[in-house]
């Protein structure tokens, strides 16, 4: 089981699909294909909603916003603050960016993995 998930993992970051590891699975930036193009696995029956962006986000501002006031507080002139506040909110903006795909595909390939879907309180 455990290898089983490093698989998913695996493939998720390569943003590839988790059923054969070899289809692409965006058709876009986070725009999924409606099957995958190699094993015709369909993609829709999982949603990853939200969660890649709160992850992503929740990640990278735990890392970036000490690291940005420490920079801020430590420059001299205001625009030396200006300036470490600007390059901070850009590098933690393109991280999120280039976070966003992988952390995408994870999740999908765990959803369809273990049949997940949207939680109900019917038995």
């Amino acid at each position: 089981m455990e290898d089983e998930v490093i698989a998913l993992i695996n493939s998720g970051m390569k943003l590839k699909c988790g059923h054969c590891g070899q289809g692409k699975l965006f058709r876009g930036y986070l725009k999924f294909h409606d099957n995958c193009p190699n094993c015709r696995q369909d993609l829709t029956v999982a949603d990853t909603a939200d969660g890649p962006a709160f992850f992503v986000g929740f990640f990278t501002m735990i890392v970036f916003a000490p690291i940005i006031l420490v920079l801020v507080q430590s420059a001299d002139t205001i625009f030396a603050k200006i300036l470490a506040f600007i390059i901070g909110i850009v590098l933690c903006s393109l991280v999120c960016l280039i976070l966003l795909p992988p952390v995408k595909a994870i999740l999908l390939n765990l959803q369809i993995n273990y049949d997940s879907g949207e939680g109900s309180t019917d038995k």
